[in-house]
């Protein structure tokens, strides 16, 4: 058996290296040039069934190249798209402080500046959009009854705008009822042709009302209130909102305006409490 394979593989390495002879002596010229020209169509076709192979591997490449490109564009993208947000976030914020602060040294205030937390009553939780939760309390200095500003570029140089009062205090955080909460009642004045006197208070979450203005009085809409510092720990001068409309019927022995907030008070997260 091992005899018969020896003789095979002798046999073929006879037969190649006679071809190769033959080859290089030019002996099998006419037949190599003759399989030649017949191979060639079967050649072509080996041809182009490799090149599209190779053109269907190359598309797919780079389509996946392509994809994965794409998506890191779209990361880049959504990651810039954060930090613009974080930046516009960041210099708003920085715009607000500058305010606050500007008119704080400028009237030489004690203040104590506290970020807003929350939403909602500080006792029981209750969710209520017109009043918010501060992170400073008793620790701080804080009292129930002390105003709460925000400095705004609508107001003037030398006036803050009050957002509501400190209603509720514990050692770390404080609630704060906002001018347009009902229980909040602020000793008002508008500043029209004659110097009007009352008591702010919010109506229905939106806006604030001044009642019982005598009929005397001359009130118009686009008139600014303010507090009058008739109230104790609240300072004279702060602005509370404008007057948009005067409720005053002829046969009726008082009138009442409703006062827009200056500032939008859905949009807070930073105030200032101003101390005795």
């Amino acid at each position: 058996m091992v005899k018969l394979n020896v003789k095979k593989y002798t046999t073929i390495i006879a037969v190649i290296a006679l071809l190769i002879f033959l080859h290089y002596a030019k002996i099998l010229s006419p037949l190599e040039l003759y399989l030649n020209q017949g191979l060639r169509p079967i050649y072509k076709i080996f041809y182009s069934v490799s090149s599209n192979i190779k053109q269907t591997y190359q598309s797919q490449t780079d389509k996946t190249d392509l994809a994965s490109e794409l998506n890191q564009a779209r990361e880049t993208i959504n990651r810039l798209m954060a930090e613009n947000v974080e930046l516009r976030f960041l210099e708003k914020e920085n715009q607000v402080l500058r305010e606050q602060l500007n008119f704080l040294s400028k009237n030489n205030r004690r203040y104590v500046m506290a970020n807003i937390i929350s939403r909602g009553d500080l006792e029981n939780g209750a969710k209520n959009s017109q009043a918010v939760v501060i992170d400073k309390g008793l620790k701080d200095g804080l009292s129930p009854g002390l105003a709460v500003v925000s400095a705004s570029s609508l107001a003037t140089s030398s006036r803050g705008v009050i957002i509501g009062k400190i209603s509720n205090v514990k050692d770390d955080i404080s609630e704060i009822r906002l001018v347009t909460d009902e229980k909040c009642k602020l000793a008002a004045a508008i500043l029209g042709d004659n110097k009007t006197i009352g008591v702010t208070s919010g109506e229905l979450g939106l806006t604030i009302k001044m009642d019982f203005i005598p009929q005397t009085e001359n009130i118009k809409a686009g008139d600014l209130a303010a507090t009058s510092g008739l109230e104790q720990n609240i300072p004279r001068g702060l602005l509370i909102g404008r007057v948009v409309k005067v409720d005053k019927e002829n046969n009726q022995v008082w009138q009442s305006a409703i006062i827009e907030p200056q500032i939008g008070l859905d949009s807070l997260s930073v105030v200032s409490v101003l101390l005795p």
